[in-house]
């Protein structure tokens, strides 16, 4: 949905280590950082990930969005993620938007 909607995604797989999202979000040039997860006992990884930005001075380089069945708004917001959405279709809304391109 986001590469047909005009979006460059990189996908780096699953168990993917931290850095790696960071890593490749630098090297692209990347406006955005999504993190997806199926199970809860990797979405505390989500918020390190954020947490790890900060701490490397990049927090503000990049709009992270998040999803997945067991993730929420409420979670969203403990981590400080910039997006959740439910689905597809509204993550390319809300992506669209934190880049200004929904204009």
């Amino acid at each position: 949905m986001m590469q047909t909607a005009g979006f460059k995604m990189i996908d780096l797989g699953r168990d993917v280590k931290l850095q790696n999202f960071i890593d490749a979000a630098v090297e692209n040039d990347a406006d955005l950082i999504c993190m997806s997860t199926l199970m809860t006992t990797t979405m505390d990884n989500m918020g390190k990930v954020i947490e790890m930005l900060k701490e490397q001075g990049l927090r503000d380089r990049f709009k992270v969005m998040i999803g997945g069945g067991p993730i929420s708004q409420s979670f969203a917001d403990k981590i400080g993620a910039d997006s959740y959405t439910e689905n597809a279709v509204e993550a390319v809304e809300a992506a669209k938007k934190l880049v200004g391109k929904d204009k």
